[in-house]
């Protein structure tokens, strides 16, 4: 074969190979195209619902920002706030238990006892 077939062809090859992974990259993009736009209608939807579902006020309140507060009175609040949430817990347990005619545990009890609430 002559030297210019040669450039001939492998010139046919490279530009074929290059049109072929064209029309394959083309497909793919069209393709992440179509998948962005569904993503983005889905996310409008949620968006909507969210907004629809949204509640008028936050489920509990925000909290201060505790930068400049006294480490002990940071420490109090604390202590406060999880002696409240064990109590609420404690009440809490008591009336499901209550409720379901199951026996109460003796240690809620003298707990509870403590706190000053009373019990049946």
């Amino acid at each position: 074969m002559l030297w210019w077939s040669w450039v001939l062809l492998w010139t046919v090859l490279v530009l074929a190979g290059a049109v072929v992974l064209g029309l394959l990259l083309w497909r793919v993009v069209r393709r992440g195209l179509a998948v962005l736009h569904e993503a983005e209608s889905a996310a409008e939807d949620l968006g909507g619902r969210w907004d629809a579902a949204a509640v008028a006020r936050p489920v509990r309140p925000r909290p201060e920002p505790a930068v400049l507060t006294p480490v002990g009175q940071a420490l109090a609040d604390y202590r406060l706030g999880r002696d409240r949430r064990s109590t609420a817990r404690l009440q809490r347990r008591i009336e499901r238990k209550d409720r379901a005619g199951r026996p109460q545990r003796i240690s809620d009890l003298r707990r509870a006892e403590r706190k000053g609430i009373l019990h049946g």
